[in-house]
């Protein structure tokens, strides 16, 4: 079987933990500032700082732009669940607005007119790794005196007429889950070139302490610190990053010349001046010949890893069809979720499927994909 994700850990990644266990010195400290300078670096924000996972990052991004019960976050519901559950732990109100056929990516069209009295920011995701339209999302957040953090958890190395995602909006978050571009098996980064939301940042994470440390501490915080024994596979990580984003690039090429030939099934389409970093790939699929589940059933049975990865946008998650059972329900009024209607989240959730596209599929794994696919297709 070629599997959806296959991450690179080779004798680098092994020789630093290796030498971080030897050090005695486990715990969040140089490897992470190492890690952070390189990541911020990378991405080109003046700040960055390590956290547990995608998740914190953007619960504590979210809370260091000192986001309130019942502020409003215009978002989209074609994303993994932590993109609006991040919002609701706050006790602020996700606000969905649907995404464009083509890019799987929130409608920035749509945008303003979701924009309310109570609007404070706006998430775009760059949903697998495709970047969004930044330039009208960040003009109407000017417009309209809004913050923008983007949900960059899917992105690594994805870029917006050659800046890099993470850097464009007023905080941006990354994950580092296993199957990521970067991977640290668990992890996360925010990235800033706001000094104020940096530093928030740094205390919510770290039990509201300050920037000296020590047992003195300055608001309610949380234990959310990366351990170095993680940040040193992030290190490592780095160093194979151009590589694993060009040749994930290179297989997605793969796919979209064989796609471009074969009726009812669409890739995600990449917008002109974007780069996507391909975190997944994910064609729709749009035949009454078969149907996305059996394709994938299909595919999974001649040796191809597939499948559909958020079939349930948000909005049809339980989750907020029961929103009212949630604890800030007593405070904040939400939307009635499951009255909503966003078709285009909808019919990508019901026709998506994903195939590997990830650097472990060479030449010949891919002519296997192709060679399944073209007997599945025809």
């Amino acid at each position: 079987m070629i599997p959806i994700a296959k991450p690179i850990i080779g004798d680098e990644e092994i020789q630093a933990v290796r030498e971080v266990l030897q050090s005695g010195m486990l715990a969040e400290g140089k490897v992470s500032r190492e890690f952070e300078k390189q990541f911020a670096d990378y991405v080109g924000t003046r700040h960055a700082t390590v956290t547990t996972n995608g998740t914190t990052a953007l619960s504590t991004a979210l809370e260091a732009m000192e986001i309130q019960p019942g502020d409003e976050i215009i978002t989209t519901p074609f994303t993994f669940i932590a993109s609006a559950n991040t919002i609701a732990m706050l006790g602020a109100v996700p606000v969905f607005v649907d995404v464009r056929l083509d890019t799987y990516n929130i409608d920035p069209t749509l945008v303003e007119k979701a924009i309310t009295d109570r609007t404070r920011a706006i998430m775009p995701v760059h949903i697998f790794g495709n970047p969004c339209e930044m330039d009208p999302i960040m003009e109407i957040a000017e417009k309209h005196d809004l913050m923008v953090i983007e949900d960059a958890c899917q992105a690594h190395g994805a870029t917006v007429d050659d800046k890099m995602v993470g850097s464009i909006g007023h905080v941006a978050t990354f994950s580092f889950y296993a199957t990521k571009n970067l991977m640290t098996g668990e992890g996360g980064m925010i990235t800033t070139n706001d000094r104020e939301i940096y530093e928030r940042c740094l205390m919510i994470k770290n039990h509201g302490r300050g920037p000296q440390g020590g047992y003195t501490h300055y608001r309610i915080g949380y234990n959310y610190r990366m351990l170095d024994i993680v940040a040193a596979l992030g290190v490592v990580q780095m160093e194979r990053m151009p590589d694993v984003v060009r040749r994930r690039r290179e297989n997605a090429k793969m796919y979209d010349k064989f796609l471009s030939g074969t009726e009812h099934c669409t890739p995600q389409v990449v917008l002109e001046g974007m780069s996507s970093g391909y975190h997944v790939y994910a064609p729709r699929i749009d035949s009454k010949k078969i149907g996305r589940d059996e394709l994938i059933q299909q595919l999974r049975s001649e040796g191809v890893g597939s499948r559909p990865v958020y079939a349930i946008p948000c909005h049809r998650q339980e989750t907020y069809e029961n929103i009212s059972e949630w604890r800030w329900a007593r405070y904040v009024d939400y939307p009635d979720y499951s009255s909503l209607s966003f078709p285009n989240s909808e019919e990508i959730g019901a026709k998506h499927f994903e195939i590997p596209v990830h650097p472990g599929v060479g030449e010949e794994e891919m002519k296997l994909v192709l060679e399944v696919l073209e007997r599945i297709l025809s």
